[in-house]
């Protein structure tokens, strides 16, 4: 089973266990067999369930060990069923009520979510399936992490990678497609935004010449990076001026509002369902160090994340879908100009207008380019076409005149 770090009783014969495996750490639901012995846990095994019960009666912030629990709207619910799209965590459905995620790949800590989440719970953001609790763990070394969380469950909930390329798609699909649809969601994310980081701005700092300076290096760390993976045709795109141009930006940024903002935000992390869209998983980006994962942003970068995925969302649906090239071109454009000018008049309207510098936005939005092109040459090459078509876009957009 491998080397248990440490473990959380949860009930009689159920507890939560921190093991170290080959692949690194994770957090591993166990339940006791007959003979004593300890087995990783299945669906139905109602070691989900105690989690949630034990958050049920707990304070709404208590330590256990190494462990810390953190206890805000959980009730006792039973039934467990599992659930299968979930890559990054193992997630468990708890009585139709609940979902229990535990931390499949252990982030080395400290962990961004459980302040990040208090913080909109105190600040009313309503935009978020409502977190009933979460458990964090102590490593030896002091750096505290993610074990488990638990999120009310929203029935009916869509991927936005799902929800986002169907209404592209569909906009897309001839003369007189009609685009309201898509017109309106975009607009309803970007509300939806503006109000995640109105109920963040208690957190507001500025960006100091050193914060800028580490955008630019991180940035031109990243651009390298990509020309180091990328296959022929990528590297040439990647060899133009005009990238560096871009991204010399991030280096003016001192001065910029900054916020504990989301740091991962893309069209997967906003779910679409009866009553709206709710944003999830506030782990940060993974690919940053764990120093840096904890650090405030500028609002933009929040902004650039979720409108460049939606120029991503837009190449899939062309892939699949079969759609017009230039209907598509359209209709991304749209989406992304509905999405950043909801978000910029609702924001002011909140009274925090001046968090948001729409100066970068190209620079992050080409960022997120760079970084997709390392992931799909390391891990999925068979993506690559996503960045490489982004790219291309996002070069041209100098030339036409687009932002």
């Amino acid at each position: 089973m491998g080397g248990e770090l440490d473990s959380l009783d949860l009930a009689v014969g159920k507890r939560l266990s921190v093991v170290a495996t080959a692949n690194g750490l994770t957090a591993d639901p166990q339940v006791r067999n007959p003979d004593g012995s300890w087995r990783r846990a299945r669906p139905g095994d109602g070691v989900a369930e105690a989690l949630v019960a034990l958050l049920s009666t707990a304070p709404e912030v208590s330590e256990i060990g190494s462990f810390t629990l953190h206890a805000w709207a959980a009730r006792v619910a039973t039934g467990e069923r599992a659930i299968t799209v979930d890559q990054t965590n193992e997630s468990v459905i708890v009585g139709d009520a609940a979902v229990v995620k535990w931390a499949a790949h252990l982030q080395a800590g400290p962990h961004p979510a459980p302040s990040r989440i208090e913080t909109l719970r105190t600040n009313g953001f309503r935009h978020m399936p409502c977190p009933w609790g979460l458990i964090t763990w102590r490593s030896r070394d002091g750096a505290e992490t993610l074990v488990a969380g638990v999120d009310e469950y929203l029935p009916g909930a869509v991927d936005g990678w799902t929800w986002a390329v169907d209404l592209i798609a569909t906009a897309a699909a001839g003369p007189g497609a009609p685009a309201h649809d898509l017109a309106s969601a975009a607009a309803d994310v970007g509300t939806v935004i503006a109000e995640l980081h109105a109920a963040l701005a208690v957190t507001a700092t500025v960006a100091s010449p050193a914060d800028a300076q580490r955008w630019r290096t991180a940035a031109a760390a990243t651009l390298d990076d990509a020309r180091a993976h990328a296959d022929p045709v990528m590297r040439d795109l990647l060899q133009s001026r005009a990238i560096n141009e871009i991204l010399d930006g991030l280096g003016g940024m001192a001065g910029t509002p900054l916020i504990e903002g989301h740091g991962d935000l893309h069209v997967g992390q906003v779910l679409r369902h009866p009553g709206g869209y709710a944003v999830i998983d506030f782990d940060g980006n993974p690919v940053l160090p764990p120093a840096e994962r904890i650090l405030p942003i500028p609002a933009v970068l929040d902004v650039a994340g979720f409108a460049q995925s939606l120029t991503h969302a837009a190449i899939v649906a062309r892939r699949h879908h079969r759609v017009d090239e230039q209907a598509l071109s359209r209709v991304e454009r749209l989406a992304r100009d509905q999405f950043t000018s909801s978000y910029t008049t609702h924001l002011a309207a909140l009274g925090h207008g001046g968090l948001y510098d729409p100066a970068c936005l190209r620079a992050f939005r080409l960022q997120q380019v760079l970084r997709e092109v390392v992931y799909a040459a390391r891990h999925l090459p068979r993506w690559m076409y996503v960045p490489e078509a982004a790219l291309s876009m996002l070069l041209d957009e100098g030339i036409t005149g687009g932002r």
